[in-house]
């Protein structure tokens, strides 16, 4: 890519974010993020599209937006494996006190199962995972730490190039170092392993939701795996909430472990079961009125709300996208880089709750680092209207998150870059940079690790 694309596409992101977010510089100042702006095109040179990746993605994960990154397109990853790219052969776990461990490997050889990475091809481990940082955004650290965890072979690409064989310099459980040079894999060497370790062929459909309660027991735990809206989801909430009636139920167990948010459609048509008292999904929102906002809207009324006045515009979108909360006033100010109108949102509950099934029974709601986005969302409702204990982790998403995003494609260069569209703010108005904090704190190992209505009973009952 030449210095004109580069500079081109530098400027268009910094207009883009302008004219979305609303309020791109929460975390980093505005004089700060410029500053980082004029360093990056002053030292704009022709390089590669992985070299433009790793700098761009860098500025944009400076604004600490889980709802705002930058994305390499997965068809260009695949032309790396079709000029010859290897993979690296091994997993690893980027723990909370930052060792790097090795969680699984293609070599054959037992000593490095567990063992901690110290360096990669004579670079210290601690430096690699510094630079790899820089490429994850999100607000919190264990957040981020899941991302290089999940991408550290693509990461690990994207900053030091191609590479055919990796020396390793570890530490085993024993204490020992131990150093192995291993050959990267082919995808045909890997797809060949992998098959042969893992032979089920047939992997089992993930449901959006399951419940299983304990026989004999009024215990029952809902496991929900995301937010994401599908057809006849509310059919299927009503028949888990009927089996819940059924089976009398007195203990419920929500799980929102690994759930990385969705749509607000699920979240509402659930606390229609759980919540008899009028609530709102979010106190107030904060958003502007930008060409890809409308992007938001349902197809059938886009074009209508458009030619709107604003402010009728965003009452048409409360009463057609939720059915409990109603806009109580707007309050309009200007943006100050772009004097753009900036609308504040402020909400009034509506009563909505089912009078056939409602649930009025003890609720303990499973968090962890990966609870994220509207999951978050929805661990603040159960806690600032104290419908349920929060047992595990705090929530890897804000309690006051930004979301909505719109999905951009940059000119040149294909990369996707997503912007945050609004930002919400919880039922209790409380605010600070945290995410939801538990009532029961329970660490991510001991969470992981309790998977069924016996061992969450046992769970609360040993951390309480």
């Amino acid at each position: 890519m030449d210095r004109t694309q580069l500079l081109e596409e530098l400027l268009w992101v910094q207009k883009k974010l302008n004219e979305i977010h609303p309020e791109p510089y929460h975390y980093v100042s505005q004089a700060n993020f410029g500053q980082q702006v004029e360093r990056l095109k002053s030292n704009l040179n022709p390089m590669t599209k992985e070299d433009w990746y790793v700098n761009l993605a860098g500025l944009i994960a400076s604004l600490h937006d889980g709802h705002t990154g930058l994305y390499y397109r997965d068809e260009d990853r695949q032309k790396y494996f079709e000029q010859g790219g290897k993979i690296l052969p091994f997993w690893i776990n980027l723990e909370d006190d930052q060792r790097v461990v090795i969680r699984y490997q293609y070599l054959q050889d037992d000593r490095l199962n567990g063992a901690a990475l110290l360096e990669i091809n004579r670079k210290p481990i601690n430096d690699v995972i510094a630079k790899m940082r820089s490429l994850t955004f999100g607000e919190s650290d264990v957040f981020r730490n899941s991302q290089i965890s999940h991408r550290f072979g693509r990461m690990y690409w994207l900053l030091y190039g191609h590479t055919d064989s990796v020396v390793l310099k570890t530490r085993l459980p024993n204490g020992e170092t131990y150093e192995k040079r291993a050959a990267c894999l082919s995808v045909a060497q890997y797809d060949s392993i992998t098959k042969a370790l893992f032979p089920v062929t047939t992997i089992p459909k993930r449901t959006h939701m399951r419940f299983t309660h304990i026989n004999g027991r009024a215990v029952g735990l809902l496991t929900l795996h995301s937010f994401s809206t599908y057809k006849g989801y509310k059919d299927s909430i009503r028949y888990v909430f009927k089996q819940i009636r059924e089976q009398a139920i007195d203990t419920l167990f929500l799980d929102l472990r690994d759930n990385g948010g969705g749509e607000h459609y699920i979240t509402e048509e659930i606390n229609h079961y759980l919540l008899k008292e009028p609530w709102v999904l979010v106190s107030k929102a904060k958003i502007k009125m930008s060409d890809e906002f409308y992007e938001m809207f349902p197809k059938s009324v886009r074009w209508f709300a458009k030619i709107l006045p604003k402010k009728p515009s965003l009452r048409l979108a409360a009463a057609t996208m939720t059915k409990n909360t109603k806009i109580e006033k707007i309050i309009v100010s200007k943006d100050t880089t772009t004097k753009q109108r900036l609308f504040e949102i402020y909400t009034r509950p509506r009563q909505h709750y089912s009078k056939k099934y409602l649930y009025s029974g003890r609720v303990f709601l499973l968090t962890d680092r990966n609870s994220y986005s509207m999951s978050g969302m929805f661990a603040a409702i159960m806690k600032d209207y104290q419908r349920a204990v929060i047992v595990g982790e705090e929530t890897g998403g804000l309690a006051n998150p930004h979301g909505s995003n719109v999905r951009l494609t940059l000119p040149h260069s294909k990369f996707t870059f997503t912007v945050s569209t609004s930002r919400a703010y919880r039922p209790s108005g409380f605010f600070d940079h945290s995410g939801v904090q538990p009532d029961i704190r329970v660490p991510y190992s001991t969470l992981t690790a309790v998977q069924n209505c016996e061992q969450l009973v046992n769970l609360i009952k040993d951390e309480k």
